[in-house]
């Protein structure tokens, strides 16, 4: 059929659910396809026989800034003996050490900071000097029991109770109250340490500066190994600034390398409790803002928590997760084998972190035209078939699926890589014999 002559190819046309051609690509029969003019939008002008240069999809390199929680509660013992940070620590070395890991760029920060100068705990504001107030754990209590409630002052106490100084008892090893009163066993009331409240830092640049530089495993292994051994737990939970300056180290990584995929791991075993943005919808915010910008910087979240906090963890923690654009958080229960899980988890991400997203070949001559880009995938009976294109993200098929530039070449941005909608992503990752092909010189197949 001649040039201009309209063809119109589509499902339940009557066209078989096979392999259609246009200018010598093969094409999924899911994919609409029109020629010419009429009420059709156009994607093809192109003669029937086009010059194609072809070559074999590369996944992105990969680079992740690890966001390490290193908080008090991180000393806690998971069921196997070890506490979490060990069996964090061990989990971490034996993926940096992995093989598989080969080629993976890695920053590692951990949160809180914390300013050497102020004292670790206190009793008073003045305990705290520059760094207060002095923020101590209060609860309601009554003349025979507390009611549990942490206040601020005997205004936000029921009826009859005050706001007295949480304490503990060495003898019996548990909370009492109020501190300063005698233990059952005769030992006092010990007032339970606070918190100097400017103790942790806040500020986002200290967290946008890596504790270990980025450098390419398996080089980067001893470093980054050295550094986990040396770190100890100490302080509260600083998540909001902690992200924020993860998504400002991934962005300028990315701007210096943008042929990178550069993505944010997040390990915590705590919710925020310092610092803002304070609350998770407010933190998932940031994360979403990240894995929408140009070019996409995702979030992958894992969560250690014990079994009576796990489930509104993952709740809590998946609302991160969605944020960053990576669907689910792993929470793992120190009930179970910590390590082993983790190390799981971690396998997980290091495929799914650049799973779809192809390197741009290089052309010979003038460069690249961005509208004469196909994808081709070659199952195992050996016949190509051609993904649709689709206009960015939010316009992925769920069924037709389709593939996007991380940048869109219509605003006058260069592209650096090819991403697959989600569907089309998990049909290549479901066919073990796939192969994907970049082809370049004829007029991109586009899904209407």
């Amino acid at each position: 059929m001649g040039e201009g002559a309209g063809i119109g190819i589509g499902v339940g046309m009557g066209v078989d659910a096979g392999l259609l051609h246009d200018g010598g690509l093969a094409v999924d029969a899911a994919v609409i396809v029109s020629r010419g003019t009429g009420t059709d939008a156009v994607v093809s002008d192109e003669p029937v026989a086009c010059a194609t240069s072809s070559s074999t999809a590369e996944k992105l390199p990969l680079d992740l800034y690890v966001m390490m929680d290193s908080s008090s509660s991180m000393s806690d013992a998971t069921a196997a003996g070890p506490t979490k940070w060990q069996a964090v620590q061990t989990a971490m070395t034996s993926f940096f050490d992995d093989p598989a890991s080969a080629g993976i760029g890695v920053e590692l920060q951990y949160f809180p900071q914390v300013e050497p100068k102020a004292a670790d705990t206190c009793l008073k504001n003045a305990d705290c000097g520059n760094f207060g107030p002095c923020d101590t754990l209060s609860v309601c209590a009554g003349p025979k029991a507390s009611s549990g409630t942490v206040c601020k002052a005997t205004s936000d106490c029921p009826a009859g109770q005050s706001c007295v100084l949480f304490g503990y008892c060495a003898l019996l090893q548990n909370a009492c109250v109020p501190a300063g009163g005698v233990c059952p066993l005769g030992d006092p009331c010990e007032p339970f340490p606070g918190n100097c409240r400017a103790r942790d830092k806040c500020d986002v640049p200290t967290y946008a500066t890596a504790a270990v530089p980025i450098a390419t495993l398996p080089g980067a292994a001893p470093a980054l190994a050295a550094s986990l051994n040396a770190h100890k737990p100490d302080g509260l939970t600083p998540t909001g600034p902690a992200l924020s300056g993860a998504i400002q180290a991934a962005q300028a990584r990315t701007r210096a390398n943008p042929g990178h995929k550069v993505a944010i791991l997040l390990v915590t075993d705590g919710l925020p409790t310092e610092c803002t943005p304070l609350d998770v919808p407010g933190i998932a915010a940031l994360a979403r803002t990240a894995a929408t910008g140009t070019p996409a910087i995702p979030t992958f979240v894992i969560g250690v928590f014990g079994p009576d906090d796990a489930a509104m963890a993952t709740t809590n923690l998946n609302l991160l997760a969605q944020g960053g654009g990576t669907g689910s958080a792993v929470v793992i229960n120190t009930n179970q084998d910590v390590t082993q899980a983790l190390q799981t988890a971690l396998n997980q991400i290091r495929t799914m972190a650049v799973a779809c997203e192809y390197k741009i070949p290089a052309a010979t001559g003038t460069g690249i035209d961005f509208g004469k880009v196909n994808v081709q995938s070659t199952g195992a009976n050996g016949a190509p078939t051609t993904i649709g294109k689709v206009a960015n993200q939010a316009a992925c098929d769920p069924t037709r699926g389709g593939w996007y530039y991380d940048i869109d070449p219509s605003t006058g941005g260069t592209p650096t890589s090819i991403i697959a909608c989600d569907s089309t992503c998990q049909k290549l990752q479901g066919t073990i014999t796939v192969r994907v092909d970049i082809v370049l010189g004829c007029q991109t197949i586009t899904i209407i």
